[in-house]
């Protein structure tokens, strides 16, 4: 049994996570898989009440169920079952059955976000519904599209919103480039961050990129309106999209949290085997997740202003109200990206 589940486990930590920070280790006994968070792997403004995080272990989770299907167990999902001890996300119970065909097992570990341009290319109408019918396979929670080319353009600048704020609040500078491995070297030895190529940047930017790594010599080019230059240029970037989508819960409890990563991770499988590409861009709606509650840091009253505005534009766009709207994705189809992230091994303890 231990090494099935090790082995469920090795293929389900192949799952998305903020900055690549994997903020899971577990605990094996009997049948059972104990999934605990760890907080200290992500600290950033993104992560707030470790919400990011809780996305993260959604994302996790719906791997473990498809994993342990296609290996003959059964799942049974207990959330939160101890209210004194919020690291414990889930206790998983596995029960042994005949393994099941699962359509979006092969694409666990072929997942990655993919930063590129995409083509200007409509969605194919069956691969949208099949991107819609994803969450199907789970209670509450909605998958909305747009492929209205205004509204792409629009969704566009508040999904790259964050790199201008990036660009001219230090706390979000400093903990960005804190978190960026440089080399294919040091992305091998970390396994956790943003290596380099994955932001696909172009040459140029790459090399500006490495100039605005310091914050002294950035605020040089404040006044010159760099922030808003690649605001706007990761802006067009963004555009080049077949579609930009949202999901939305009702509700702010660790649960929801939990339920918007199963969804997504479902879906961006389904994107996977259909052969689309697939970018979060959560930068300003985790931002709002703070603010929401009157947690303004770090942020100045100009860019609590921004990051309402860019909210209730999603809002608008989404005929959305009182729902809460935790992601937002662009899709399209695209050559495949230039590199991967790289995952640690489980850290798992046998009891």
């Amino acid at each position: 049994m231990q090494q099935n589940i090790r082995k469920i486990l090795e293929i389900a930590i192949h799952a998305p996570s903020g900055e690549n920070c994997q903020p899971w280790k577990f605990k094996i006994k009997d049948n059972q898989i104990y999934l605990f968070n760890i907080p200290e792997r992500d600290q950033s403004p993104y992560n707030f009440k470790q919400r990011g995080s809780f996305v993260a272990h959604g994302t996790l989770i719906e791997n473990i169920i498809i994993a342990s299907s296609f290996f003959g167990f059964e799942t049974q999902v207990s959330l939160f079952p101890d209210i004194s001890d919020t690291n414990l996300v889930a206790i998983i119970s596995l029960n042994k059955s005949n393994p099941k065909e699962e359509p979006l097992f092969g694409y666990i570990v072929k997942r990655s976000t993919n930063r590129k341009s995409y083509k200007k290319t409509p969605l194919l109408p069956e691969d949208k519904q099949a991107i819609l019918d994803s969450v199907n396979e789970i209670s509450r929670g909605k998958i909305l599209i747009t492929e209205n080319k205004e509204d792409i353009k629009d969704l566009s600048l508040v999904g790259s919103m964050n790199e201008r704020l990036v660009l001219e609040n230090q706390a979000l500078h400093d903990f960005l480039f804190s978190h960026i491995t440089w080399t294919e070297k040091e992305n091998q030895e970390k396994k956790m961050g943003f290596y380099i190529k994955t932001l696909e940047l172009p040459l140029p930017a790459r090399f500006a990129f490495k100039i605005f790594s310091k914050w002294e010599r950035l605020k040089r080019f404040h006044k010159l309106g760099v922030s808003r230059s690649v605001w706007k240029q990761n802006g067009g970037v963004y555009a080049s999209s077949s579609a930009i989508g949202v999901i939305a819960i009702d509700g702010n409890k660790n649960e929801d949290f939990v339920t918007v990563g199963r969804i997504t991770q479902r879906m961006w499988l389904t994107a996977t085997k259909l052969g689309l590409s697939l970018q979060p861009m959560t930068g300003v709606l985790f931002f709002m997740q703070r603010i929401k509650e009157g947690n303004y840091e770090p942020f100045s009253k100009e860019q609590v202003d921004i990051i309402k505005e860019s909210y209730v534009k999603v809002q608008k766009k989404f005929n959305l109200q009182n729902e809460n709207i935790p992601m937002m994705f662009r899709i399209g189809y695209s050559s495949p990206p230039t590199a991967r992230a790289i995952k640690l091994s489980p850290e798992i303890i046998f009891d």
